[in-house]
């Protein structure tokens, strides 16, 4: 069970109403700080929507690992919601009128 998939972090309150600036580059720099030989960061949709790849270890890891990396950048806690691609892709799909 050593393939890469794909997931999306979502960060909670990052740049919303002057909060917690942080620019998409310094955003990916901070994630870049968990790149291990099991998690990839791949880049971000806006600032707060974190593209990654996994590999040995669960989604919520990867989550939890975020959050520490992200609560110590910004010096309060940061919450981190974790989906797989394929999660996010079956969602789409049940939209009504697709």
């Amino acid at each position: 069970m050593n393939e890469w998939r794909a997931g999306v972090a979502f960060v909670r309150g990052i740049n919303m109403y002057g909060n917690l600036r942080i620019t998409k580059e310094e955003m990916i720099a901070a994630c870049k700080q968990i790149e291990d030989e099991h998690i990839r960061i791949l880049g971000s949709v806006k600032t707060d929507n974190i593209l990654f790849e996994k590999r040995g270890i669960h989604y919520a890891a990867v989550g939890s690992k975020l959050e520490k990396v992200l609560t110590s950048h910004f010096g309060r806690k940061i919450f981190v919601t974790v989906r797989s691609a394929g999660t996010l892709a079956m969602l789409l799909h049940a939209l009504p009128g697709r």
